[in-house]
């Protein structure tokens, strides 16, 4: 599987119900999209008083079952109205070494993000995988350990969860 992630930032004076509005219209558009297991609608707001944070942002979360999955998606009108919308995006991805159940996260209100660089010559076997999903991205050797809760956690970067699209 595939960990898709890209992020814009959004103008801190940004009106970020038209993003709340843009998943609430669109999100469930997104079940049982061909290929896809997970896509998280992340956002974070400037002025969410739970959670402070430096900015406001659109950082949708995929979890693709294939390459083929995610090519067929970033080839679609989805993705063509996105990039019209917002511009053309940096686009991160990572091989998933581990994902959690629908169950595990589907009432989870936060996510959170740490990404650690994997030193040269490490042991591969005995990575630190805290995150209920984990993956790696091996040109860049990187960790990336994602965690759901229902409150933001200290010291990550946090995300508000709009809307879990997945396979029904």
């Amino acid at each position: 599987m595939i960990i898709m992630q890209y992020r814009f930032t959004l103008p801190a004076d940004y009106d970020m119900d038209i993003i709340q509005k843009r998943i609430r219209d669109n999100a469930a558009k997104f079940d049982d999209f061909p290929g896809l297991l997970f896509k998280f609608f992340l956002f974070s707001r400037k002025d969410e008083l739970s959670q402070p944070t430096k900015e406001n942002s659109y950082a949708p979360l995929y979890v693709w079952k294939s390459a083929d999955a995610m090519m067929h998606f970033l080839q679609s009108q989805s993705f063509v109205k996105l990039t019209q919308d917002f511009g053309w995006p940096q686009i991160d991805t990572w091989l998933s070494l581990r994902t959690p159940s629908l169950s595990d996260v589907k009432n989870m209100t936060y996510l959170s993000i740490e990404k650690q660089a994997i030193e040269s010559h490490s042991d591969l076997e005995v990575l630190t995988r805290t995150g209920q999903l984990c993956a790696w991205d091996v040109s860049r050797w990187q960790l990336l350990n994602v965690a759901f809760s229902i409150s933001p956690q200290a010291n990550k970067e946090n995300y508000r969860i709009g809307y879990i699209a997945s396979v029904c």
